[in-house]
């Protein structure tokens, strides 16, 4: 791993206005701070005169397809493309963009711009304030200090960056500057319904068909405090759902009164899953999920375990029984 230089605003804005050619991208399978975020950094760029390419390795999720700009984002990259600085917004680590991006060879400068604290950074370059909601916060103080005019499109993005990532401003990320932010993009044209009505009250067939099951295997601890649930690939088979489908299901186990600490473990292939984990009060999930080479913020965190699914329930629950 790459020693990487932690970076203030500044210099931020020394390596966007000498750069012509830039790559914006987000984590694999893209939530709404990550989509959010680079289509209105995107735009922002694109208004000083850069040339911009915006991409993720998998399809926007039909809850966000409504964003102004996403359109444009591509989901192949080639690998002779040659770019003067690579953007990786959202997260810090190269591999969880996609193989291609971790092999290209013409990515430029990279500079990584997150609020996870305990992210572990393989770019040239770190930009990490953990105290902001969401990367959308971050983008929003990028884009004005480089005096960019924020329009209706780029404040709908940054928006649903927004609320997407402090559930509907009700989780603990949420503080007073949040809420002035999203005031300023909601006096820009932001039509606050129109946004919670795709990203949270808008929801498929198949993806109540995929709930029901993921439900039937909703199990509560003996101690009360921890509580899980589990998708299996034939779920999704089944009810021909994706990934993305699964969205917000973890917190129907967290809001079971007495509950701490909810997880989802999802399999992602044989004896490979992925183990979500989210907390009310006090637990730092983020300290579990970095026993298993994971991470995240203070109450929402996630890793990757391999084994089958009791052996992987066995070690995680074996390290969070010690916390609760």
């Amino acid at each position: 791993m790459q020693k990487t230089k932690k970076i203030n605003l500044k210099k931020i804005y020394s390596l966007i206005k000498s750069a012509q050619k830039i790559l914006i991208t987000t984590h694999e399978n893209p939530d709404g701070d990550g989509l959010g975020a680079i289509i209105s950094l995107g735009m922002g760029l694109r208004q000083l005169g850069k040339k911009v390419v915006l991409y993720t390795k998998d399809p926007v999720p039909q809850m966000y397809r409504f964003l102004p700009g996403q359109s444009q984002i591509k989901h192949k990259l080639g690998l002779k493309e040659k770019y003067d600085l690579t953007l990786l917004v959202d997260l810090s680590e190269l591999q969880r963009v996609s193989p291609v991006v971790e092999k290209h060879k013409g990515l430029g400068m990279t500079l990584c711009i997150d609020h996870h604290a305990n992210a572990s950074p393989n770019t040239d370059y770190s930009f990490c304030l953990p105290k902001q909601s969401s990367a959308g916060e971050i983008v929003y103080k990028i884009l004005l200090g480089l005096s960019v005019q924020i329009n209706k499109s780029m404040a709908t993005n940054l928006y649903t960056a927004i609320a997407t990532d402090t559930g509907s401003f009700k989780y603990s990320n949420t503080n007073k500057e949040t809420f002035l932010i999203a005031a300023k993009l909601v006096e820009l044209g932001v039509d606050v319904w129109d946004v919670a009505l795709n990203c949270f009250e808008t929801y498929s067939r198949a993806r109540m068909e995929l709930l029901k099951l993921c439900m039937k295997t909703m199990q509560i601890h003996p101690k009360g405090k921890m509580a899980w649930i589990v998708l299996k690939k034939k779920d999704f088979k089944q009810t021909k759902t994706r990934s993305e489908d699964a969205e917000g299901f973890i917190n129907y186990p967290r809001s079971i009164e007495g509950v701490e600490i909810a997880l989802l473990f999802k399999e992602k292939e044989a004896k490979k899953y992925k183990v979500s984990l989210r907390s009310k009060k006090y637990v730092d999930v983020a300290k579990i999920a970095r026993l298993f080479e994971g991470g995240g913020h203070k109450r929402a965190s996630g890793c990757t375990m391999e084994g089958s699914l009791e052996e992987v329930k066995s070690k995680i629950f074996k390290a969070i029984l010690k916390k609760i």
